[in-house]
């Protein structure tokens, strides 16, 4: 029983894999140009983070069908999924190139929101290049095009990034300033998220600058409203942050109520960063209870865990999303649908095997 058992799961991953091979031939199948192109930049954008590779192949027929269909704002939105995929995967070089391909057709287009979207995505590329001014100037561009518009919530979450700009360059008290700008719109906005952030933002300014108390204070008020989110790896994060703050207060029963919780939500999610950080912490906190064997063991867990992910950053190979990559020929339009012919056959072998099987059984 076990090897049949073990056969059908083999089958059941198999087909599983398929079906979003399917899904992306159903949507290349649809007759309407700009419907395939609205659906293939709904899935590859949701394929971001799930499957890279995959995700490619969906911007891509997206390009392809919209230069098909000549729609210039439909080009427009195949360049924004390629700039993000490229972002996501680390590839800031091609992001760019993508992202200013895309500023350039929302320019041409008189698309105001997509012109403010892609200055922040270009201001986020340059604040990780750290070239902090060609940051500055593009988020605070992308602020007039948001002001213009009136659109509140992207207001805020544009000072959050200016925050993030000036933190980034311990600058704190104009950190502090558009955090707390901020932080006012997400609550006359009652915006959950921007309330949450900016709270948890405030707190890393005043625990720079060692005012423990009202770090911990801001903490707490974010990790309350991470509760009623639901956002367990904020929880985690949030639970940890005042695990750190309560250790150098001395407070040490409360550091580990939290480091408890927050180990019990890094097991349930495996979040393995998160658990990084409480074997550090832990350590810190039984070294200050003068159990140093304890303490050293958790460092040693906490360096083990650090050197793993280190190793498997290095190990894993990046997606080369233009891998076999060619380019499209204008009068040619074959859109690239996945037929994976060896995964095919080996299904087929499968189905065989498991019907001769029951066929020696009824005999």
């Amino acid at each position: 029983m076990l090897k049949y058992l073990i056969v059908f799961i083999i089958s059941s991953q198999i087909l599983s894999a398929q079906e979003a091979d399917t899904m992306l031939n159903k949507i290349l199948d649809i007759e309407n140009d700009t419907e395939r192109v609205n659906q293939l930049y709904t899935r590859g954008f949701d394929l971001v983070d799930k499957n890279p590779q995959l995700a490619f192949k969906y911007a891509q027929n997206c390009e392809l069908t919209a230069r098909k269909s000549k729609s210039p704002r439909h080009i427009s939105k195949s360049y924004n999924l390629s700039g993000i995929l490229f972002y996501k995967q680390g590839d800031l070089k091609k992001s760019l190139f993508y992202f200013r391909k895309y500023l350039v057709s929302t320019q041409e287009l008189n698309n105001g929101l997509g012109v403010a979207f892609s200055l922040t995505n270009l201001g986020h590329i340059y604040l990780q290049l750290k070239q902090f001014p060609k940051a500055e100037k593009h988020y605070l561009l992308a602020l007039e095009y948001y002001n213009a518009q009136n659109n509140k919530i992207e207001l805020a979450n544009g000072l959050i990034n200016l925050g993030v700009l000036k933190h980034e360059q311990n600058q704190l008290d104009a950190a502090f300033e558009n955090y707390q700008t901020a932080l006012q719109m997400g609550i006359a906005l009652n915006n959950y998220d921007i309330k949450a952030i900016c709270l948890n933002n405030i707190a890393q300014v005043y625990f720079d600058k060692g005012d423990f108390g009202k770090a911990l204070s801001y903490n707490f008020d974010a990790l309350e409203i991470r509760e009623i989110m639901g956002l367990e790896a904020d929880l985690a994060d949030s639970y940890l942050s005042i695990a750190e703050i309560t250790i150098k207060q001395g407070d040490l029963a409360l550091a580990q109520e939290n480091l408890d919780s927050a180990l019990e939500l890094c097991n349930k999610l495996e979040y393995y960063e998160g658990k990084m950080t409480y074997h550090k912490l832990l350590a810190e906190l039984y070294y200050l209870k003068n159990n140093y064997q304890l303490a050293y063991q958790n460092l040693k867990v906490f360096t083990q865990l650090n050197d793993s992910i280190i190793t498997f950053q290095e190990d894993e190979p990046l997606y080369d999303l233009e891998e076999n990559r060619q380019e499209p020929i204008e009068e040619d339009f074959e859109f690239d649908k996945i037929t994976n012919k060896p995964m095919m056959f080996l299904l087929l072998i499968i189905i065989i095997f498991i019907s001769y099987i029951i066929f020696k059984n009824k005999r």
